[in-house]
């Protein structure tokens, strides 16, 4: 009887989910090219979303070695589910492999295009004023289901998208090792090339993420924190973590956090009326914020389906604006983009399974 040889292939690899060194390191031990070839066929296959083998301009001459690298390399498959358009903005909703979804949104800005990544499946913080908080935790988000709304952003709807921002559905420091692994990835001057500078992670402000963030090797991001209210007492309505981890211990961290540039540091601050948007509010933001040097950014609250306040109109946040802006801080209303297709800032959420 003849024995059968079973040959086990092994999986492509896929340029958009590792780092530069990795993919180098695959290269030279599948195909034995060197380390310039591999940088080309990087950049070109990130940049471009395809491999165009003539365009390619260091690679030697060598009998099957085009077959080789075309054989040795695969490119993302998301599934783009939805697509929603309107007033310049671009909602879309991937579906993953489990049926779960997730939203993102490329958002146009004066000369660039933003993309709003989401970094879990729901979220377990619970803020009252967010949409994504009603589906409760799902599950975190892979590195590559994040870079994965970067590539169809980028190459399947073709927008060139300069900036990142980590605002959309989940709490990203409670998925601490996806998103640092994806923003890792892309940062990297070889691939995406999106400066850490232009890539800014939301948070609640959970202070063992805070802390974890400051020793990474992504501490130079920007940071925007969840805010919403200048005293314990009306934070903690409305944010849950704030109970655990008050205002206090917040604004200790954050102290902590070695910005490597002025500026970089944005309290983020959803404006409810009757709520929190009133003088008393604003001298106590102010006051608890001091010790940090930090650019506020005000955005009218923005209802979904079963909202516990109606949308906030935009002459109430220009009234807090104004309260702020008495105690010499810097302010700047961030407008409600995408409001009509339900994308706008704490918006997102769905949820599909099946």
């Amino acid at each position: 009887m003849t024995e059968r040889r079973v040959v086990h292939e092994e999986p492509g690899v896929n340029p958009f989910t590792i780092p530069y060194e990795a993919f180098k390191k695959e290269m030279v031990t599948r195909l034995g090219i060197d380390q310039y070839v591999s940088a080309e066929i990087y950049t070109m296959a990130i940049h471009r979303g395809v491999l165009d083998m003539a365009a390619l301009k260091r690679l030697p001459s060598r009998d099957g070695l085009k077959e080789a690298i075309r054989g040795a390399l695969v490119f993302p498959t998301p599934t783009l589910a939805r697509v929603k358009e309107g007033d310049g903005v671009v909602k879309f909703t991937l579906r993953l492999h489990d049926g779960h979804e997730v939203e993102a949104v490329v958002l146009p800005m004066m000369h660039h295009y933003t993309l709003c990544v989401s970094s879990q499946v729901g979220c377990r913080r619970g803020c009252l004023f967010c949409t994504t908080a009603k589906m409760g935790f799902v599950r975190d988000l892979t590195s590559t289901e994040i870079l994965e709304q970067l590539y169809a952003a980028a190459h399947m709807l073709k927008y060139p998208i300069r900036n990142i921002v980590f605002m959309g559905m989940g709490e990203p420091l409670d998925n601490f090792d996806a998103v640092t692994r994806a923003i890792t990835i892309m940062s990297d001057q070889r691939g995406f090339d999106i400066p850490l500078r232009r890539i800014t992670i939301s948070t609640v402000g959970s202070i063992k993420g805070l802390d974890a963030l400051a020793v990474s090797k992504i501490s130079a991001v920007n940071l925007a924190v969840s805010i919403h209210g200048g005293t314990n007492e009306v934070r903690s309505s409305l944010m849950p973590v704030n109970r655990k981890e008050p205002l206090e211990q917040l604004v200790a961290a954050l102290c902590r956090y070695p910005f490597a540039r002025k500026g970089a540091l944005f309290a983020e601050y959803i404006v409810i009326e009757g709520v929190n948007d009133g003088r008393e509010d604003a001298r106590s933001l102010v006051e608890v914020l001091s010790p940090l040097s930090v650019r506020y950014n005000l955005i009218g609250f923005n209802a979904g389906p079963d909202a516990p306040f109606p949308s906030t109109r935009t002459e109430a946040v220009e009234r807090f604006r104004d309260l702020l802006v008495e105690r010499g801080v810097f302010v700047r209303i961030r407008a409600s983009k995408g409001r009509e297709l339900v994308a706008g800032c704490g918006q997102l959420g769905r949820v599909a399974k099946g």
